[in-house]
């Protein structure tokens, strides 16, 4: 068997170390027992990681680069030499404790990067201990992120065995020169079909376009056009600076609850909950350290996140892009933004996605292009852009991302310890300096932010000022008459329904 890897990763293969993605953590923490340490720890991710076959497996690139690199498994494999232990500097605080994960999210600078690497870490204040798995771009490729490697990390009581839960996965083989060489062949013949079925794809919809317009039958859209909350220019922030190798996270948790009693006292979602909070946060931390700008920030989030409660979110690789108002001051205004920005953004998604016109997807042009070519291409483009003073922020760039991760079902146990935390650090991309990830643990939302510190000091602001915004919009919640049932949001009409019934008139 033969599997390569995806056309976004094979490319970041090609880019310089200084400005790939920086590494996914997974983080896991422990209440304090005698049964931990950090032999038993390590004899753990040992035995369970390498279960994922990515995580015993190695890259093999294609001759003369011509083609996406292949996974190969690695004979007699030994995960030894990537698992590691750390220990906090005293006090061992919440600092203390990000400072060592922000590090270990930005990868070794003085030796060759392995796909993952693990760190059992002591020293934590009041005795707890920590599990963090770091990987790289490459193996988030297959669909493996923090929900795989806590699946295989823990058990659901004190004596469960997560080694027994669930069968290694298959292996996914070794190439030899001769596979490498025909499946070579085999992506670009593919290439080529898909090139000429994309020619014939994109004249059968100008034909199509052409022929309705002269006869006048083209179909009416039965969805009306929504009002995307992408128009307008996005102001330039601290969070679309370059990005320099260096990290800084911090870490809140939140009460589920809460968030759920604002949603019924305001109406609308949980997510329009949260990101206000966000929102809030990132007003206050921009009054302090730069300048609120007079339009909203652009921010990606998974459309699952959008419209609906978070036990229901969909697939996290389907994102979008919504505008947060950080220019606004009143919480309660600022819910009500959110509420008809993703109202906007769920009925965007549904236009789109019934829309019968046939296009040109660039991204699917582009796919046909050998990884090292495309890198050459941008880097050419962005070096010739410097010298003439011509290259600017592209216009699809974000000021930050939030996303979410479903952690392990609770009471959760690792090595037989009961588990009171777990976090994931996503990495940074260029243009994207802010990302905040949410893990769901039960009735917790455990929170990460994380940022280049070079750009945005006092990261532990932003965190902090999530939760304390959840704590005046819950006070908002108890004022009259505005937080008395659902009153504010759900009386709101939708975006959707005032222009279906503007054009039906």
């Amino acid at each position: 068997m033969i599997t390569r890897l995806s056309k976004t990763e094979a490319t970041r293969v090609h880019v310089p170390k200084s400005t790939r993605p920086t590494r996914s953590v997974s983080l896991i923490l422990i209440e304090p027992s005698d049964q931990l340490s950090h032999k038993r720890l390590r004899q753990l991710v040992a035995s369970s990681l390498p279960q994922l076959a990515r995580f015993r497996s190695r890259l093999v690139g294609k001759p003369l680069g011509m083609g996406k690199p292949l996974w190969a498994q690695i004979g007699d494999y030994d995960p030894t030499p990537q698992i590691h232990s750390a220990t906090i500097c005293a006090p061992g605080g919440r600092r203390e404790f990000a400072d060592l994960i922000a590090q270990l999210s930005s990868g070794p600078r003085d030796r060759p990067q392995a796909l993952w690497e693990a760190w059992s870490i002591d020293g934590l204040a009041g005795g707890r201990w920590a599990l963090a798995v770091t990987t790289s771009p490459e193996l988030t490729d297959g669909g493996i992120g923090a929900a795989s490697v806590w699946s295989r990390l823990l058990g659901s009581g004190p004596y469960d065995d997560p080694t027994s839960n669930q069968p290694p996965e298959p292996s996914l083989g070794a190439p030899r020169l001769g596979e490498l060489v025909t499946d070579t062949m085999t992506e670009l013949l593919e290439n080529y079909l898909k090139g000429l079925w994309l020619v014939a794809e994109a004249a059968s919809g100008v034909v199509r376009t052409a022929r309705d317009k002269l006869s006048g039958t083209r179909e009416t859209d039965q969805m009306p056009p929504a009002v995307s909350s992408m128009s307008g220019p996005v102001p330039d922030s601290v969070f679309n600076a370059p990005l320099t190798e260096r990290r800084a996270v911090a870490f809140a948790s939140i009460p589920l609850a809460d968030l759920k009693e604002i949603s019924h006292a305001f109406g609308g979602t949980v997510t329009n909950v949260f990101l206000a909070a966000c929102t809030l946060s990132v007003r206050a931390w921009l009054q302090r350290y730069d300048t609120v700008p007079d339009g909203p920030l652009l921010i990606q989030m998974p459309l699952g996140m959008a419209g609906v409660d978070p036990t229901a979110f969909g697939n996290p690789s389907a994102v979008g892009r919504i505008r947060i108002p950080v220019q606004l001051d009143d919480p309660v205004q600022v819910l009500t933004n959110l509420h008809t920005a993703t109202d906007r953004l769920n009925t965007a998604r549904t236009r789109d996605a019934e829309k019968a016109v046939l296009r040109i997807d660039l991204a699917r042009i582009e796919s046909l292009i050998p990884p090292a070519v495309v890198h050459t291409a941008e880097r050419v483009y962005t070096e010739l852009g410097l010298r003439l003073g011509l290259r600017k922020r592209p216009p699809e760039s974000c000021h930050g991302s939030v996303s979410y991760v479903s952690g392990q079902p609770v009471p959760a146990y690792c090595a037989g310890a009961k588990v009171v935390g777990m976090h994931t650090v996503a990495p940074l991309v260029r243009d994207r300096g802010l990302n905040i990830t949410l893990t769901f643990r039960g009735d917790i939302i455990d929170l990460t932010v994380c940022v280049c510190p070079d750009n945005v000091p006092a990261v532990d602001e932003i965190a902090t000022g999530i939760a304390e915004s959840i704590d005046i919009l819950a006070a908002a919640a108890q004022e009259s008459p505005r937080g008395q049932g659902r009153s504010v949001v759900t009386q709101l009409t939708s975006h959707a329904a005032k222009q279906y019934r503007a054009r039906r008139r």
